[in-house]
């Protein structure tokens, strides 16, 4: 469990969602923990290494000695890699996925005409409520997103405990774009709990969508983040061409490589975390 010192220290050099205690440790009921310059998250028989350091210098060359030491200690089932380049030949590997990280300068930016008038398209009929209040018609719009799209049973439980971790993370807000009538139509989900960083966590559209609301709900997460004299927004993971198009247009640039591995050191079926990290 870290340290309220430890977590300023989170606070100051957080550039990844993984490394966000609050987060991690709400969605998948994980225990926080660092070692040298690496966070870590144990429970539920696996441990779950998160090979980025915090000081965003090059990753330790006897990480895998650190891997081991932890692996003694704390004597996992599965063990979970998420990093560059960090495979570990002493256990089988039961999946591998890559993608690459998105982020966008915010001192950089600068909103093309394109994005502005799909801003001002949707806000002829949208508005945007900043809040912590989760509710039922928020639920209505995640069951809509299951209809359209190929969700896991894992996804599912992350999904489930979004209430609980917009109530439990204080630095953790729902952008709502509603209409005049006061309808929910779409929301985003954004934490600004490091100092140089927000991160754009969760966005969903119901059926009755509007165009352009997804920069308008992200042109107030901007907004919000410059408020709070934020540097980047980090937005995730590229994940196909169409969520990579809109990172793009917005001036996202992919900035560090993501490696998940998944390995079974005993002889049981896999944890869901295996899903639950697993963000391809």
């Amino acid at each position: 469990m870290i340290t309220l010192s430890e977590e300023l220290y989170i606070k100051k050099n957080a550039y990844i969602p993984e490394h966000l205690p609050c987060y991690v440790g709400t969605v998948s009921d994980n225990e926080c923990f660092i070692v040298k310059d690496y966070v870590f998250y144990f429970g539920n028989r696996t441990l779950v290494f998160i090979g980025y350091p915090l000081s965003q210098i090059q990753a330790d060359a006897y990480v895998i000695e650190i891997i081991e030491k932890l692996i003694q200690i704390f004597k996992p089932d599965y063990l979970a890699l998420i990093g560059e380049e960090i495979s570990y030949s002493k256990a089988r590997c039961l999946s591998k996925e890559t993608d690459a990280y998105w982020r966008v300068n915010l001192e950089e930016l600068e909103i093309s005409q394109k994005v502005r008038n799909m801003i001002n398209r949707a806000s002829r009929e949208l508005y945007i409520e900043k809040t912590k209040n989760f509710g039922k018609d928020h639920l209505s719009i995640i069951s809509q997103f299951y209809e359209t799209h190929s969700v896991s049973e894992a996804t599912k439980y992350i999904f489930e405990r979004i209430p609980d971790y917009i109530s439990s993370c204080e630095t953790v807000f729902i952008f709502n774009a509603k209409d005049r009538n006061e309808k929910l139509i779409a929301f985003g989900i954004a934490d600004f709990f490091a100092d140089d960083y927000a991160f754009y966590m969760f966005n969903f559209s119901s059926k009755k969508t509007v165009p352009g609301v997804s920069d308008l709900i992200l042109h107030e997460i901007i907004k919000t983040a410059k408020e709070n004299n934020k540097k980047y927004i980090n937005l995730g993971l590229g994940i196909n061409e169409g969520v990579q198009f809109f990172k793009k247009k917005w001036g996202g640039v992919p900035f560090l490589k993501y490696e998940f591995y998944f390995y079974k050191t005993k002889k049981r079926f896999p944890s869901f975390l295996y899903n639950l990290f697993k963000r391809c």
